[in-house]
């Protein structure tokens, strides 16, 4: 009987149960679904889920054309959604008080054996309903036949019906109590509220209660599911206008879902209807194959379907997912906190058409929030209170400035956020928080659309937000890792000018010596010819003033050569093209009397007079005078006498400068630590160590390298080579 659809009839009075009831179950399951952990939520879920069942029965007791089978309807599953809606309602107001917070401000017994208390009342009210329940459907206790009216069947109520009614009201009004008792204590406006539309919501749904009076004959037609269709609008205004229950929810999202599962359903409906003729002619067997095949084709469908369908209907998530994606993996490429804040910027303004996207990055230098993307003239600097921005730290969530009126989360905060969303002209703030540090703030303007930013938007900010804020401390430590390689560059740089002008120093120590006996000569001669013309005054002897003039020309000519080359090292940007061959020949004419007092000579060798390089002069002449000088000192090692030879050539490329001297040579173990700085095979307080690691550095600065050739006890040759002038570097 129960799937025989000749024994059903299209009754215009079930139409309004079944609509109310179908749609007050979505919308508990609906709330169940934005929060599976609460049980506030699932509290109401089971009030929608048993009030559905209830209407839907009525629905079903109205479409049977058969008293047995409306009945069956009636006692088997109207009546359990009727039993169990009001413990259910009690059960939801009973977390309903705990969320308040209430009853910690209450001079009753502790929070927790009240808690306890209740739990045992709202348990011992659904095992009490269990039981009636197990009545109804063993007995005629409660439902003993069916009523005949013009709109269709009705239940007959039993002898124990009017107890099962008064256990009923008795249930509905403590539970209207308990929110009455919210509204009157809860001192938070938004809460209040929201607790005064839940108390006249079921306060109005209870009026649909008075559907018991046809159970004693009493023939009217009560509409019962005007008050529950009443009741839905009113929660769906304070889910939507007050986020009750914490379930923010947007109308087309809920309408995607719903077009999303109505194109599965429509086929299968179809099939139903037009097959009709055909499976109302089956047994009750072969009509049971046939709903399980249909169910199982169902199934398949929507496994091979669902997802496409789903993606057509809400394609404008799955568009910004794709730029979400998109996004984290651009942060690969990104360097640097302008760079990101740029891409930032643009990706939020490009997608959500934000009027005016601003990024704030936190300065340590400053201790404030400044704006990035900016040139420096128009960088701005938000101040924020300590107070708000612990709130915004640690908080971490999207604010919208829509929501701060009726959301009771931003109570607290709420004139920092009016003040803060009006100095800064914007309607959304997303905290940028990793490791419990505010990193920066992004503000969102109005859209240019002057539409309201959607969950959808929030919902992409929340991956946007997570990946930057990762992104943000990435390169706020690459831009410090930069500014402290330019810093330590800078250091060394200034070191390595600081070790050139010593070893500088050191070899115009080691010149000094040579330069008193050079100079001490023509000093000798003016001093002769000084105490000549003092001891005869009367004559003048032009030849011995002649003397006296070139002896000083050739003092000032040797002090001006010492100076010249001890004069501080120019600045990388005086570098220019200069002679190798002219700086070779100044060197030698410098070094020239002092090697040749200790039997030393300097012989220079080219093909050419031009050997052009661009360098720094002063530089290459300390070069070319330490590596004269080594050769100097490692000839006196095995001779008393030898010769330094300087060939200059050239390639298509290059300049190179050859230094052969006929000395001790050099170990071959020795070869790979020579241009290794403070290592020497002078004798102890001979040598620094620095000199050839000095020269090496001066040439690769110049772009060049330089090489040694040598064998033990027969001389080394020094290589160095420089790109020429013309030659692009």
């Amino acid at each position: 009987m129960i799937f025989d659809l000749n024994n059903y009839f299209l009754n215009p009075y079930a139409a309004g149960y079944f609509l109310v009831g179908l749609i007050v179950a979505w919308e508990g399951i609906f709330v169940f679904s934005q929060d599976r952990k609460s049980l506030v939520n699932l509290s109401y879920m089971l009030c929608d889920i048993t009030a559905g069942i209830w209407l839907t029965g009525v629905g079903m007791i109205y479409i049977s054309k058969i008293s047995n089978l409306s009945l069956f309807w009636a006692r088997y599953y109207s009546f359990l959604g009727i039993i169990f809606v009001t413990p259910s309602v009690y059960f939801f107001s009973l977390r309903w008080r705990k969320l308040s917070g209430l009853d910690q401000d209450t001079d009753e017994k502790p929070v927790s054996k009240r808690l306890s208390k209740d739990a045992k009342k709202a348990i011992f009210n659904f095992f009490s309903a269990f039981l009636v329940y197990l009545f109804c459907i063993s007995s005629d206790l409660f439902i003993q036949g069916m009523w005949e009216y013009p709109w269709g069947f009705y239940p007959k109520a039993g002898s124990l019906y009017f107890i099962f009614v008064i256990w009923f009201y008795l249930i509905m009004a403590v539970s209207i109590k308990n929110f009455f008792y919210v509204y009157l204590r809860e001192k938070v406006p938004v809460k209040k509220k929201q607790t005064k539309l839940i108390l006249i919501a079921f306060a109005i749904a209870f009026i649909g209660s008075i559907e018991f009076l046809p159970n004693y004959g009493f023939a009217l037609y009560l509409f019962a599911f005007l008050p529950v269709l009443v009741f839905l609008s009113m929660i769906g205004y304070c889910v939507i206008r007050y986020k009750l229950m914490d379930i923010e929810t947007v109308l087309h999202k809920t309408l995607a879902w719903f077009l999303t599962n109505l194109v599965l359903v429509i086929p299968f409906v179809l099939i139903l209807y037009l097959a009709y003729p055909w499976y109302s002619r089956l047994g009750n067997v072969s009509f049971l194959s046939f709903l399980s095949s249909l169910g199982i084709l169902f199934l398949f469908f929507i496994r091979a379907f669902h997802s496409r369908i789903d993606h057509f209907f809400q394609r404008r998530r799955y568009g910004l997912e794709e730029i979400a994606n998109k996004f984290t993996e651009d942060l690969v490429h990104l360097k640097g906190a302008a760079q990101l804040s740029q891409r930032l910027k643009v990706v939020i303004k490009e997608t959500l058409y934000s009027q005016k996207v601003d990024l704030f990055i936190y300065d340590a230098k400053k201790d404030k929030y400044i704006s990035m993307g900016e040139s420096d003239s128009n960088k701005q600097e938000l101040a924020i209170e300590g107070a708000f921005l612990q709130w915004l730290t640690k908080g971490n969530i999207i604010v919208y400035k829509d929501m701060i009126e009726i959301d009771p989360f931003y109570l607290q905060v709420k004139d920092n956020l009016r003040q803060y969303f009006s100095s800064t002209d914007s309607v959304v703030v997303v905290p940028l928080v990793l490791g419990g540090e505010l990193l920066g703030l992004i503000n969102l303007g109005k859209k240019e659309t002057y539409k309201r930013y959607t969950a959808l938007d929030f919902h992409f900010l929340t991956v946007l937000k997570n990946q930057s804020a990762i992104a943000i401390s990435n390169s706020l430590l690459y831009d410090n890792m930069e500014d402290q390689v330019k810093k330590r560059t800078k250091e060394l740089i200034d070191t390595q000018k600081q070790l050139i002008r010593a070893e500088k120093m050191a070899t115009v120590g080691t010149l000094a010596g040579g330069v008193a006996h050079e100079i001490n000569n023509p000093l000798t001669a003016i001093l002769t010819n000084v105490q000549f013309l003092l001891s005869s005054p009367e004559s003048v002897d032009e030849e011995s003033l002649q003397l006296m003039e070139e002896a000083t020309k050739r003092c000032r000519t040797i002090v001006q050569k010492l100076m010249l080359y001890a004069r501080k090292p120019s600045e990388p940007s005086q570098m220019q093209k200069i002679n190798i061959l002219d700086i070779t020949n100044g060197v030698v004419k410098l070094l020239t009397y002092q090697l040749k007092q200790e039997n030393i000579k300097i012989e220079v060798k080219t093909d050419a007079k031009d050997y052009s390089v661009v360098g720094n002069q002063d530089e290459l002449e300390q070069v070319i005078t330490n590596l004269i000088l080594n050769a100097k000192d490692a000839i006196q090692k095995v001779k008393t006498e030898g010769v330094i030879e300087i060939v200059i050539s050239s390639d298509s490329e290059n300049v190179i400068i050859k230094i052969k001297d006929e000395g001790v040579g050099i170990p071959e173990k020795d070869l790979v630590k020579i241009f290794d700085p403070f290592f020497t095979t002078k004798d102890v307080g001979k040598g620094t160590g620095l000199g050839l690691s000095v020269c090496q550095s001066i040439v690769q600065k110049h772009q060049g390298s330089i090489e040694v050739e040598s064998e033990q006890n027969k001389g080394a040759t020094f290589i160095v080579i420089l790109p020429k002038a013309e030659v692009e570097r």
